[in-house]
């Protein structure tokens, strides 16, 4: 009974805010927000992502989102996901995000908190730091609603063909966007700006192609598709 009573008070409740290990500092700010918003983005609205920098908490993470369910699905797609060569950590964190807190009424302005030290950083003690996913500090950045319908003159194929890529922009960052389609095989950059997505079929290359074209790469950068050559 002890030894259940230990591990229930390891156990955090389920939040809509995730708090992630294991990342690495090393990535630049910017590129680190936009990579981990395109993997998470896919099991649910992201409101935001908190990534820290501060002495200590170097490798340590925040994403909200806008329900419990998609963080849960999130907690357990990408549990030990390999990102940027290491395994991420997952868990919900242990306080509700200032976001969400004001959202649903129960934010309390942090001079009024108690002081206790918690297990792990929260996501309401970042909120200085809470930024977009993608983009400059301050700038919140939001998936973009669909673009509007562009002729392409290139014969239908099952490989996606995507030009003037931020240089930031890697394979990896590519195929967290489209893996979330079906059919989805894998992104080749073979130099910087340009790149290649391969999918099994037309119709699926197709159905990513409507989807993610116009999609918002960064506060200047927008994702341009058209057909490539089979």
């Amino acid at each position: 009974p002890a030894q259940r009573n230990i591990m229930a008070s390891t156990i955090t409740a389920p939040n809509n805010t995730l708090y992630i290990k294991n990342v690495d500092w090393k990535v630049k700010k910017p590129l680190l927000k936009r990579a981990l918003y395109s993997l998470f983005t896919r099991h649910g609205k992201v409101l935001e992502v908190i990534a820290l920098r501060r002495d200590g908490l170097r490798g340590q993470a925040f994403v909200v989102f806008d329900d419990v369910q998609s963080a849960t699905a999130a907690v357990q797609a990408e549990q030990g996901f390999t990102f940027f060569g290491k395994d991420l950590q997952l868990a919900y964190a242990h306080e509700t995000s200032d976001r969400i807190a004001k959202r649903n009424g129960t934010y309390v302005p942090k001079a009024k908190r108690k002081k206790v030290a918690p297990p792990t950083p929260s996501a309401a003690d970042t909120s200085s730091t809470t930024s977009a996913p993608a983009g400059a500090a301050g700038e919140q950045v939001v998936p973009p609603p669909p673009p509007a319908a562009e002729t392409n003159e290139s014969q239908p194929s099952h490989i996606l063909f995507a030009q003037n890529l931020p240089t930031e922009c890697n394979e990896m960052m590519l195929a967290m966007l489209f893996r979330q389609y079906a059919g989805f095989k894998e992104v080749r950059i073979p130099r910087e700006g340009l790149g290649f997505i391969e999918f099994d079929d037309e119709p699926h290359a197709t159905l990513a192609l409507e989807r993610l074209n116009g999609f918002k790469l960064t506060t200047t950068d927008t994702l341009k598709l058209t057909y490539g050559k089979s």
